[in-house]
């Protein structure tokens, strides 16, 4: 499906209720009581136009009883939860259902303008699981939201303790069949994995959506770090922890767990002082990207047994990490990317998805999704009625590595600092000169504020990185003859030198339009000094693994060296008609921490047989 986010009906009944403007349905009828003057002809018109949409979910709000608890954790610690049971003609069901709940780290529920805002309210797809036969649970993190207790830091394994009583606590009550699943994105993603690594005995199946798998990796890709999205996070959360709006229970210390909330860990200031994988926290002693790294816990996630549904978006920014889990666990699992980035998905495919892996492995339903091949993905630009595919492992078997070598210009397509050229390495052409592209810094160059990294929601896809080019180096490709699918994990190889000892190379995979305007499809990011390779204690599917640990860093050294970063996985066609482009930069100004340094570096891409820089893509046949 297309991707999209659905207006919510809630906002516009939440702003109306601020207005003073009450709705209700009747009968199938939506009536109203404003104010004089509130209801304009132009409000008039609009509710008329989504009449059906409000009354449909107007009829559902008795769609479940919502009950709010509070569940006594090991150490006393309590944790606000929200409880949904579902209703059959207004009557809340008795008989024992199964139930999937979420470990919520932004608030369970909140006080909004006129009213309570939900995750139902928020995420509409979750009553598709009311509607057969699940109760749902919300629950805030120790910490956060309504709940009781501090954070020390994220990803603290007393929560994924906190889990485990969360999930036997469900188990047991008269409401449960026993069978439990967990749910949510993001954060709420990692905190399923980490979960089951406790091995919750009724724990029986998780879906984590878009669920990071290395921390350092992600807060400092390629040793680069991502300041903004960290500083955004980090302000965000503070604001849910401390400011009014969480919705409390009425006999909540509401002050008491306020106070609790204020001595949570600075996450930003946090992630600042951390500068390597081995970097060690001062106020805490403890190394946060091996202490509380979600990959820390494999081993124990795989010894749970617990069956795992990953879903991911091409535009996330986890989606190279939902691949590594895929790639790195024993445990049943089913892999989902679709054409989504971290906040914009299709509700219907995130329903059936759920719905599909709970009915199985929570109802005992024999629905062949076991049958199935387990990697289900989604190529964009694909003929229509072709786009989603499925494959046997991943990266898809099918694929080969096709060699992509920077040439020298012009080709008239982009007035870059070079406009270089991207042939493909097909041994019918001459190779590369030995050559060079220089490049004077610039610290405008930008991905702009709707990325991919943009606090995680990638408000665009494919979005423009015309005027980006003319700030960059660029090699593109000449008109393509026939469609091209990239199906995997492009791998980038710069050969480079600067007139300074360290710099930051940001290198993008675009397709260029007809119009000469060029698309974002993916990208790799490395810092020169953080260049060194090594083995993983995890399978990394053959991509490039920089340790980024203190004593692994290395100034640039005076001659070309080879820089080795994988993009992040892709699986789109390039259109006859259209052009492949590389285009690098030493700067994402509104992505990512750079360093202005003084004076403006200039850094070098070489080429040609003996500096080959190249991109590899991993190409598919056309179905």
């Amino acid at each position: 499906m297309t991707p999209h986010v659905s207006e919510s009906v809630v906002d516009l009944l939440l702003s109306l209720r601020a207005q003073g403007i009450a709705l209700w349905a009747e009968h199938g009828k939506l009536r109203f009581d404003a104010p004089a003057g509130a209801v304009t002809p132009a409000l008039r018109e609009k509710l008329l136009a989504r009449k059906a949409e409000i009354v449909a979910f107007l009829a559902e709000a008795d769609l479940a009883e919502r009950s709010t608890v509070r569940i006594t954790m090991t150490d006393g610690v309590r944790l606000a939860a929200d409880l949904y049971r579902p209703k059959r003609e207004g009557v809340v069901v008795q008989e024992p259902l199964p139930v999937v709940w979420c470990h919520e780290r932004y608030r369970r529920a909140e006080h909004v303008s006129g009213g309570v805002l939900t995750k139902l309210d928020s995420q509409p797809w979750l009553r598709e699981l009311l509607r057969n036969g699940y109760v749902v649970g919300v629950v805030d993190v120790r910490g956060g939201g309504a709940s009781e207790g501090t954070r020390p830091v994220e990803f603290d394994p007393q929560e994924a303790r906190d889990a485990h009583t969360v999930t036997e606590w469900l188990a047991e009550q008269p409401w449960s069949t026993g069978r439990v699943g967990m749910f949510g994105m993001s954060y709420s993603g990692i905190s399923q994995l980490l979960a089951a690594g406790t091995a919750p005995p009724h724990l029986a199946a998780i879906v984590p959506q878009m669920a990071m798998f290395d921390l350092y990796a992600f807060l400092r890709p390629g040793g680069v770090f991502r300041d903004d999205f960290a500083r955004n996070w980090g302000e965000t959360v503070r604001r849910l922890d401390t400011e009014a709006g969480a919705a409390h229970s009425k006999d909540a210390d509401v002050a008491g767990v306020v106070a609790g909330h204020r001595l949570n860990a600075r996450v930003f200031e946090q992630a600042a002082t951390l500068r390597f994988r081995d970097s060690t926290d001062e106020a805490t002693g403890i190394t946060p990207y091996e202490h509380v790294n979600p990959a820390a816990a494999l081993a124990d996630i795989s010894a749970s047994g617990v069956p795992v549904c990953h879903l991911t978006g091409w535009y996330d920014i986890w989606v190279r990490d939902t691949t590594l889990w895929y790639r790195n666990l024993a445990n049943p699992q089913r892999l989902v990317i679709g054409p989504w980035s971290h906040n914009k998905w299709s509700d219907e495919d995130i329903a059936r998805e759920h719905l599909r892996w709970y009915d199985h492995w929570l109802k005992g339903v024999d629905n062949g999704v076991m049958d199935e091949r387990p990697v289900r993905y989604f190529t964009m630009s694909a003929p229509p009625g072709t786009e989603w595919r499925t494959a046997s492992h991943w990266p898809p078997p099918h694929v080969r590595p096709r060699t992509f070598h920077f040439h020298e210009g012009p080709t008239g397509t982009v007035p870059s600092a070079n406009d270089g050229l991207l042939l493909a390495d097909d041994g019918t052409g001459p190779g590369p000169a030995d050559g060079a592209d220089a490049y004077e810094v610039d610290y405008s160059a930008t991905t702009g504020t709707t990325s991919r990294w943009s606090d995680g929601y990638g408000a665009g896809f494919r979005y423009d990185l015309t005027a980006n080019d003319r700030k960059a180096l660029t090699y593109t490709s000449p008109v393509l003859t026939e469609d091209l699918e990239v199906t995997g994990h492009p791998l980038v190889h710069l050969w480079v030198t600067s007139t300074h000892p360290d710099g930051e190379f940001f290198v993008y995979l675009e397709e260029v339009d007809e119009k000469g305007d060029s698309h974002y499809v993916s990208e790799a990011v490395i810092r020169a000094s953080h260049r060194g390779l090594d083995t993983p204690l995890h399978d990394a599917m053959g991509l490039p693994y920089h340790p980024g640990t203190a004593d692994s860093v290395a100034p640039l050294p005076g001659e070309p060296v080879e820089l080795v970063a994988d993009m992040h996985p892709t699986s789109n066609v390039f259109a006859a008609g259209r052009r492949l482009r590389i285009s690098v930069t030493c700067c994402d100004r509104d992505n990512a921490q750079v360093p202005q340094r003084d004076p403006v570096p200039v850094v070098r891409v070489h080429r040609g047989p003996g500096h080959p820089s190249r991109v590899v893509l991993p190409t598919a046949p056309q179905v």
